[in-house]
């Protein structure tokens, strides 16, 4: 802005001279011109330190609709944002709709009834196997939050720890009755990837089954309905405090093969984005506020913000899944060709190429 202020201070000298120069009309029309060609300038310089003009403009749409399969805080920067204002202070009144189980939630978005979605990358490559194509404009988390925790009984019997190697723990799962919030869900597709890279048939070595998400999938490992359950922060770490262990924290990046990952990206209709690009830019920027807030504050700061999000957790195990879930946040927002690389050797997808997934981001909300 300095240099764009001294621009401005020697073009008003300019139009002064003139007019004290060549007076009468001919000098009130030049100095005319140059305040307006001053005043844009300043205009344009404002516009180029702040980012993106889009980005503050009044957006089309002020009330919006996110969807998200679970309460969970792979959708941190969502809480985040809304929790401390970022949305409303770029004009938008944002409500936040939990469809239990991830599918539902992009659907939502493919039939009109929301804006956006807070989604993994898998239901957009489902989506896209259907011939529907849907928009990535930010990639705000980009490694799996997907975790495994095993009863302790069922760790005991297979002779395993937390301690224990990773190939001894992806064994461990042979035979095992594994809880996921629903069939086709994100869950579903991370505990089916693990059986197979111990050299598995999830349909034939492991029974696959949903049981909901929350509460209900906790209550199915502690009542013994399921011997281990895939399920994301902070759900995981709740039900790890009990008679169970962290069998594959996946937070920490322990299987390299899907880190990076496409785990969490806003998502919208490209006909939606086309007619309403501040809307986008608007909700763009708010979240991006809500990551970076997230980044830069504790894991107790953060729980205070979103308390109220979590009230029924206890306190110190939403501290402790926050400090995991925050090294998964990708402070850029850009997709890289190895997250959608990788997220498609997760489900086993061969014939949709890289290329394709990767041509649906777009980086113009994210400079």
């Amino acid at each position: 802005m300095r240099s764009t202020m001294r621009g401005l201070v020697w073009v008003v000298c300019i139009a002064l001279l003139a007019a004290a120069c060549g007076g009468g009309g001919d000098g009130q029309s030049e100095q005319a011109a140059a305040e307006e060609e001053a005043t844009t300038a300043e205009a344009g310089g404002a516009s180029t330190e702040g980012g993106d003009a889009t980005a503050e403009a009044e957006p089309e749409v002020s009330d919006v609709t996110v969807t998200q399969a679970v309460a969970s805080l792979a959708f941190l920067p969502v809480y985040v944002a809304r929790a401390q204002g970022f949305y409303e202070e770029r004009g938008l009144n944002v409500e936040q709709i939990v469809t239990q189980g991830g599918g539902p939630d992009l659907q939502a978005l493919l039939a009109g009834d929301a804006e956006f979605n807070a989604g993994a990358g898998t239901y957009q490559i489902n989506a896209l196997r259907e011939g529907q194509d849907v928009q990535n404009v930010y990639n705000y988390m980009n490694r799996s939050i997907i975790n495994i925790v095993m009863s302790q009984q069922a760790a005991d019997e297979a002779g395993v720890t937390e301690d224990s190697p990773l190939e001894e723990k992806l064994a461990a799962l042979e035979g095992k009755t594994i809880g996921v919030t629903r069939p086709g869900s994100l869950t579903d597709a991370t505990a089916r990837f693990l059986v197979r890279q111990a050299g598995l048939d999830p349909d034939a070595d492991t029974n696959i089954i949903g049981v909901g998400g929350g509460g209900a999938i906790v209550a199915a490992l502690q009542q013994g309905q399921v011997d281990a359950i895939a399920i994301s922060s902070p759900i995981s770490e709740q039900a790890a405090q009990g008679d169970a262990i962290m069998l594959i924290n996946n937070t920490k990046g322990v299987v390299q093969s899907i880190d990076p990952f496409m785990m969490e990206n806003i998502y919208v209709r490209p006909d939606f984005a086309e007619q309403n690009p501040n809307t986008v830019a608007a909700f763009v920027e708010a979240t991006r506020e809500g990551t970076q807030w997230a980044i830069d504050h504790s894991a107790e700061e953060i729980a205070d913000a979103i308390a109220s999000d979590f009230a029924d957790l206890d306190r110190e195990v939403l501290v402790s899944s926050l400090e995991n879930v925050k090294g998964a946040l990708n402070e850029g927002g850009e997709l890289t060709m190895e997250a959608v690389d990788n997220t498609l050797t997760m489900l086993g997808e061969d014939d949709i190429e890289t290329e394709r997934v990767f041509n649906l981001f777009t980086d113009d909300f994210v400079q």
